[in-house]
């Protein structure tokens, strides 16, 4: 993955961002006797995360801002039926596994779809305009 699909031009979303991919990579390497430990400390961060976007979410309103709102929770939802799994006696071997990359295949696409809008009203409000990304193209 591309770290430019993570970035948007505001610095504590990007931040915020590159850490749920760190946590995730994190469950995505743990071993099982880890796995527990790896999947709290990543809903921990996601939930303070999207605990901090769903207040712009809120004041912001909307159906796109519903959709959003919805989206964090069903994912917070799905950490922790997937912990529940993991407290039962011989949970699936890869269950970790994928959940770790479906989380990696979701958040770029989040990222942009629809944090992209909270990091545009975020730099309106503090700067008067809309963040600039610069990036470099490939030479093909």
């Amino acid at each position: 993955m591309s770290s430019n699909a993570l970035t948007l031009g505001d610095p504590l979303l990007d931040q915020e961002h590159a850490e749920l991919q760190r946590l995730i990579d994190v469950l995505q390497a743990a071993p099982p006797d880890a796995a527990l430990a790896a999947l709290d400390a990543l809903k921990a961060h996601a939930a303070l995360h999207f605990g901090q976007e769903d207040g712009d979410l809120r004041r912001l309103g909307g159906a796109n801002a519903t959709c959003h709102l919805d989206e964090h929770a069903a994912v917070l939802r799905s950490l922790d039926e997937v912990r529940a799994v993991l407290e039962r006696p011989q949970p699936p071997a890869d269950l970790v596994g994928r959940l770790a990359a479906e989380l990696s295949r979701w958040l770029p696409e989040h990222v942009q779809a629809m944090d992209a809008g909270i990091a545009s009203v975020r730099t309106r409000e503090r700067f008067g305009g809309a963040p600039v990304q610069l990036t470099r193209r490939s030479a093909s």
